[in-house]
């Protein structure tokens, strides 16, 4: 719950909605305009999000405290770095942000798109014969993460619910708080992402224990690759159940470890073999031989 800088109970459109953050409210409501509707969409380890929509526009509000003042702080030092870069970030311009005795908040405009994850929804129901807007989305995504690479940064936490598909094809990355570039080095507090989106590479370096972990954009095409998997499957790349491995019952640090030591087998995309020949490469060749995000998205659109 936020209780360092105060929520209340306000009245909309004759509901009662709880718990609107007063940190950031008025700036929020000064850009979507009066009156304003708010719903609270997340509410997870220290950071909630709010979208508010109303005649001027819809935005997002993301309020940190305790530990995820620190997350959204950085989140919108990122914007602040990289928004003139990569049109996957430009919305960075249109930000605002400000901190509070033990809080930071961040407003951002709210997209109206789908996430990679839900332009993938059909082809993990196997809908054969609706694969062309799934196969577009990863040209883009692959396309967007070529870009943010050639700029010279790293999203960090890359995966098919970090990237959103708007008007134009334009690829929005979000959840930004761990990129990292030539002028923002990486979080002593980061550890890597998803797991089971890491590159053995990145794994070893968590293990060995160097700190800042840093992703380097060969990581990160690893993370592309295994989150198009993920996405296209619903299931992860490494077959755990043919090596008879739950990882639930793990520890990140002991599955980090046991995948370290056991080169676990590759699972199928059955229902689309074509899209799994494009994507192995990106799995299964070592770090220096790895294709870049850009080459994926040519080999994407040839298919």
């Amino acid at each position: 719950m936020l209780d360092v800088e105060g929520t209340e109970s306000v009245s909309l459109l004759g509901q009662r909605v709880a718990q609107t953050p007063l940190i950031g409210r008025a700036d929020a409501e000064a850009l979507a305009g009066e009156p304003a509707r708010w719903e609270q969409v997340t509410d997870r380890r220290g950071a909630a999000v709010w979208q508010v929509s109303g005649p001027r526009g819809l935005w997002a509000l993301k309020v940190g405290t305790g530990e995820g003042a620190a997350t959204v702080a950085r989140e919108t030092a990122v914007l602040q770095q990289t928004h003139s870069l990569v049109p996957g970030l430009s919305y960075g311009g249109r930000a605002r942000a400000g901190r509070g005795t033990g809080s930071a908040w961040l407003i951002t405009p709210w997209f109206e798109g789908a996430s990679t994850w839900t332009r993938f929804e059909s082809v993990r129901q196997q809908h054969d014969e609706d694969r062309s807007s799934a196969l577009a989305a990863a040209v883009d995504v692959c396309q967007a993460v070529g870009a943010l690479h050639a700029a010279g940064w790293v999203h960090g936490d890359l995966q098919p619910h970090h990237t959103v598909h708007t008007s134009g094809a334009v690829v929005r990355f979000i959840d930004c708080t761990w990129a990292s570039g030539p002028v923002l080095a990486p979080s002593h507090t980061f550890l890597g992402g998803l797991l089971h989106l890491m590159s053995p590479e990145l794994m070893h370096r968590i293990e060995a224990g160097v700190r800042p972990v840093v992703t380097e954009p060969s990581d990160e095409v690893y993370a592309l690759a295994a989150g198009l998997w993920w996405a296209a499957t619903g299931t992860w790349h490494r077959d755990y159940a043919a090596a008879g491995v739950d990882p639930a019952r793990f520890t990140a640090a002991v599955l980090r470890g046991l995948l370290l030591r056991n080169r676990l087998p590759h699972g199928h995309i059955t229902h689309w073999p074509q899209f799994e020949e494009v994507l192995r490469p990106a799995l299964e060749a070592p770090a220096k031989a790895r294709p870049s995000a850009e080459q994926m998205a040519r080999w994407m659109a040839s298919l």
